[in-house]
């Protein structure tokens, strides 16, 4: 799950450089919409060749198509309006609120045992994500952008959760696949209903640089291997494990990232904010040493 997070914290400052007006300059709407369709074809073949051999029961079919919502609308459509309208630093140290999110939720849906511990996580991260958003704690951030990314942290919470009910009885590689394909499909369909399907070609018009992020990053880091890692995770760990793990690789690569590539300063609130976010991180820790009951 490490080795994904390289690929998630490039995501938001992939975005951010695809964005710019020197270069792709891609917009929200086709961004999203040119990454569904050069994946959409890869997670249907995943989910083709490894389909089980029994039929999937009715409440399974229900549970991929609520993680193949949070994934598509949720998760890749919300990150990309975000990242248009805030700063890839906030991106990368909002998106650390997730594991204490995720254990929440998994507390309620999977019986995941939930501790007085899990509980100050949750209240400490909240505390610094709302210290972040109401600052201008970094370059280029806004309160607009940041409340569209706390849309994909929840959507990624649902995810964990969700997939990990799944994981357990499916190929990480169906799962991964399924989800993924019912997500970019509806991702697909929102960019021809707004009639954004000439978007689909622009990574081809564009430099080496372009290419690499689009591709190299986007499609085949973040979207296809990225998906495949956290099912796999989920079929061992338990849902705030691997989201934990997924996070803190994350901060740790994107906030380089975002100061290195994206040239952003960030202001003391900033830092302040990281830090609580930070310990909040290292007390969603504690429930993962609890048995994982799913129910």
């Amino acid at each position: 799950m490490l080795s994904a997070s390289v690929f998630w914290a490039g995501n938001g400052i992939g975005s951010k450089i695809l964005f710019r007006p020197d270069g792709a300059h891609f917009d929200a709407v086709g961004l999203f919409t040119a990454r569904a369709a050069w994946s959409l074809p890869i997670f249907l073949a995943m989910a083709w060749l490894a389909s089980p051999d029994a039929p999937i029961p009715r409440a399974d079919r229900w549970r991929l198509l609520a993680v193949g919502i949070a994934f598509g609308p949720g998760a890749c459509g919300f990150l990309a309006l975000g990242a248009q309208f805030t700063s890839g630093a906030h991106i990368i140290m909002l998106m650390t609120l997730s594991p204490a999110l995720t254990a929440a939720l998994g507390a309620v849906v999977l019986k995941e045992r939930i501790t007085p511990t899990q509980a100050a996580a949750l209240v400490l991260g909240l505390a610094g994500t709302a210290l972040l958003t109401l600052t201008h704690s970094s370059s280029g951030s806004t309160l607009k952008g940041d409340l569209l990314e706390l849309v994909q942290v929840v959507s990624l919470s649902v995810m964990f959760v969700f997939t990990r009910a799944l994981g357990t009885r499916y190929s990480p590689i169906f799962v991964s696949g399924a989800y993924c394909a019912i997500g970019m499909m509806l991702l697909l369909a929102v960019g021809v209903v707004l009639g954004r399907l000439g978007a689909v070609t622009q990574p081809l018009v564009r430099d080496w640089s372009t290419i690499g992020w689009f591709f190299g990053e986007i499609v085949i880091g973040l979207s296809i291997y990225g998906q495949f890692a956290q099912s796999a995770a989920l079929r061992v760990l338990g849902a705030g494990t691997t989201s934990l793990l997924a996070s803190y690789g994350t901060v740790a690569f994107g906030i380089a990232g975002s100061i290195w590539l994206l040239g952003e300063t960030i202001a003391p609130t900033g830092y302040i904010a990281g830090v609580l976010l930070a310990v909040a991180l290292g007390l969603s820790l504690a429930p993962s040493r609890q048995p994982v009951r799913t129910g």
